[in-house]
């Protein structure tokens, strides 16, 4: 399966399949794909959250930073 953004017609983004079955699998994997990633920031949201009222401020603010570190990187 190719990703093409060639039309000779119009802009827009299309896939090159040989399958219908292709096409199905890329939306399936794309869905796990976003759906994990979004899940894996609301676990780790609410861990945080979780951890964050039983910290001392200099804690608190120091767990802050690194999980914004680690996020932005």
């Amino acid at each position: 399966m190719k990703f093409s953004s060639e039309s000779y017609k119009n802009n827009l983004f299309f896939f090159l399949t040989t399958d219908v079955a292709e096409v199905f699998t890329a939306y399936v994997e794309l869905s796990y794909y976003l759906s994990s990633q979004i899940t894996t920031v609301f676990i780790g949201c609410q861990f945080f959250f979780f951890l964050s009222a039983g910290l001392y401020v200099f804690e608190y603010v120091y767990l802050k930073n690194i999980i914004i570190t680690i996020t932005v990187c």
